[in-house]
């Protein structure tokens, strides 16, 4: 008998409903793709699929049971109905999987630009101290060394307890969560319990899916209430941001741990960014070490990291000799490595991150050179901002596009350009492939550039089609090519 059987009784019981046909459930999907025998399916609309049309398909691969939002007709198994599947799933996997979110700790990370980083900051500190860590992020899950591939930032419900049940059986015992404003506002964090959670700052993104940028703080605030909710034991906020105090309010009752980067501060943990060194400050004892982390944004990521161990009750004073251990994750401030050129990818797809990254890169004497993209059907009123701020920090910019889905490319361009003086336009393309090789040229005379928009994916959507696209091979395939033409010259 599969361990994780329950019975389709137990999994509405919180929902104060019952059912006359009580089937024995040995697994859950909201994909019908994914649906074996046994399996209890749960009907999700989204953006474009709506599930409730592939119960059928779901029967059909051994579904025996179903939770709907409408009738469901032709199936003959029981189909119970509830008023929001996709916040139900949470709980309904929290249920099948034991609530495997009680028997570790769990970290979550949210903001606008820096969670991947801090969250493998915190992943990677965890594994310094000795614990037995895990991450779910944007670029994957990792249990403990082992790599896991996970399609969204926050993965949907079912996928994210199903890890954080395999987690617990692989004998994690904290577990750092990347927390999306998407994921909060769709349920994919639902039946989770937070040990703690932080914060790492707001600004302009996503107005496309949120009605204002006081939305879209609400939306983020969502974790903090569920960590007071859930029994949580801190929460983790950035003293600089005034979204903080939001955060603060939602998170009602809960102990704050406030971080900084200012030495001024009266924050108990600031980290401030000195080029190689960073000075680190917890609770009045100051120590400065080496670091491999670029910008002071970065200073801040490391901070709120700190203050999650501290959640996490790790000695903090041995920690700290960790901190020159630490390294980016792939895609932010990546340098690629070929020798006699210097070239960066980043995921900054924000104005305040490309600022961030650019004011990272920025050397005086050194003028710095980038492709400029933006992605298509997300936020248009972004693009000429950051324009803008292309303009400023960058000598030369080669402008195109990335994941432009059902958009036009040359609408995107278009946007992008508004604000970019014209003198500084090295050329546009709507092929971000041709972009790039342009890039690998122009680096090679010597130009120092940076590429953003994409980081560490390796895929492209176009259309409603996600197309293998590895940036790192392609400008190193042209970096190659190029630079044996000139050696045969």
């Amino acid at each position: 008998m599969n361990l994780l059987d329950k019975h389709l009784s137990e999994l509405i019981a919180p929902f104060h409903l019952t059912c006359e046909v009580n089937p024995s459930i040995t697994g859950i999907a909201t994909d019908s793709r994914e649906v074996t025998k046994g399996c209890l399916y749960i009907c999700v609309r989204g953006y474009t699929v709506d599930g409730h049309q592939y119960a059928e398909e779901a029967v059909a691969n051994g579904a025996v049971a179903i939770l709907a939002e409408e009738p469901i007709d032709g199936v003959e198994v029981p189909v119970v109905l509830l008023q929001d599947t996709k916040h139900a799933a949470g709980k309904v996997a929290d249920l099948f999987y034991d609530h495997p979110s009680h028997k570790l700790k769990v970290y979550g990370i949210t903001g606008t630009n820096g969670k991947t980083t801090t969250t493998k900051l915190t992943y990677d500190l965890f594994r310094a101290a000795g614990q037995k860590a895990g991450m779910i992020s944007t670029i994957g899950a990792m249990i403990d060394g082992e790599m896991i591939d996970t399609p969204n930032t926050t993965p949907e419900a079912i996928i994210l307890h199903r890890l954080l049940y395999q987690m617990v059986e692989q004998g994690v015992t904290d577990c750092v969560l990347e927390v999306s404003s998407h994921a909060l506002m769709e349920g994919r964090v639902e039946g989770v319990k937070f040990h703690a959670a932080a914060f790492t700052n707001l600004t302009h993104d996503h107005l496309d899916y949120h009605a204002s940028m006081e939305e879209y703080a609400q939306a983020k605030a969502l974790v903090f209430k569920q960590v007071a909710t859930s029994g949580g034991q801190a929460v983790i906020l950035n003293e600089a941001d005034p979204k903080s105090r939001v955060m603060e309010k939602a998170a009602e009752g809960v102990p704050v741990i406030w971080y900084a980067t200012k030495a001024l501060s009266e924050a108990p943990i600031t980290v401030e960014w000195k080029e190689e060194t960073v000075s680190v400050r917890i609770d009045g004892t100051v120590t400065e070490v080496p670091v491999f982390l670029l910008g002071d944004f970065n200073a801040a990521n490391l901070a709120a990291a700190i203050g999650l161990m501290q959640a996490g009750n790790v000695n903090m004073y041995q920690l700290i000799r960790h901190i020159p251990e630490l390294r980016l994750p792939k895609g932010r401030l990546e340098q690629i490595p070929f020798e006699g050129c210097e070239v960066y990818i980043d995921y900054a797809h924000t104005p305040d991150g490309l600022e961030k990254c650019l004011k990272a890169l920025s050397v005086p004497g050194e003028p710095l050179y980038m492709v400029l993209s933006a992605a298509g059907e997300r936020d248009r009123s972004k693009r000429a901002v950051m324009g803008r701020i292309a303009g400023q920090y960058c000598e030369g910019i080669i402008v195109t596009v990335h994941d432009p889905r059902r958009e036009q490319p040359q609408q995107i361009i278009k946007e992008l350009l508004v604000e970019i003086p014209p003198r500084k336009i090295i050329t546009c393309h709507e092929s971000r492939k041709e972009a790039l090789q342009i890039a690998a040229k122009v680096a090679l005379t010597g130009k120092r550039m940076v590429i953003v928009g994409k980081g560490h994916e390796r895929f492209e959507q176009i259309g409603t089609e996600h197309v293998p696209f590895d940036e790192v091979k392609i400008l190193t395939d042209e970096l190659i090519r190029l630079s044996g033409q000139e050696t045969a010259m």
